[in-house]
């Protein structure tokens, strides 16, 4: 499949986007161009080369980590919240699930999100799983569960960075 992954807006189409998950199906459809708009966050789409259908997505947004929770090696000797990234929603159509795209567009993700640190700082990139299985594909991804909650889920930009040779 040739995807191409670019900024959503207003000429993507939306109506016919299925993950499974009707939380996330409908914050795309209702809410990701309006955080675009008011910088609260942004969305990317995937779609395949030569249509606006979209196919898969991820938010992100810039983010404070409460230092409670998060071992020392993450907090990086920070008593304060500790800067990073939100990785906010990050959905695949079911019709191209279980065929490892659900981990390319991680990567995207994650790349874009290095990306921005690489301007801006930020020391870890967290994402608050939807569910029990959510949580499994970031922990398969070595993303590591905060004390205390097993569905937020940390890592170093500097372990993607490394990760990635980014």
């Amino acid at each position: 499949m040739n995807w191409a992954s670019s900024a959503l807006d207003g000429q993507h189409e939306l109506s016919e986007f299925d993950c499974g998950v009707p939380a996330l199906d409908e914050w795309l459809r209702n809410h990701a161009v309006d955080a675009g708009k008011r910088g609260t966050a942004r969305t990317y789409v995937w779609t395949q080369v030569g249509s606006d259908r979209v196919y898969a997505y991820y938010a992100i947004t810039p983010h404070q980590v409460a230092r409670e929770g998060v071992s020392s090696s993450l907090a990086g000797g920070l008593s304060t919240p500790i800067p990073g990234y939100l990785l906010a929603k990050l959905a695949l159509d079911r019709e191209h699930q279980g065929q490892g795209h659900g981990a390319e567009l991680l990567h995207d993700a994650l790349t874009r999100i290095v990306e921005a640190a690489n301007v801006a700082s930020g020391r870890l990139i967290v994402v608050d799983a939807i569910n029990d299985n959510a949580a499994a594909f970031y922990r398969k991804h070595d993303f590591k569960p905060i004390a205390g909650n097993h569905r937020r889920l940390v890592i170093k930009v500097e372990t993607v960075r490394r990760a990635f040779d980014l």
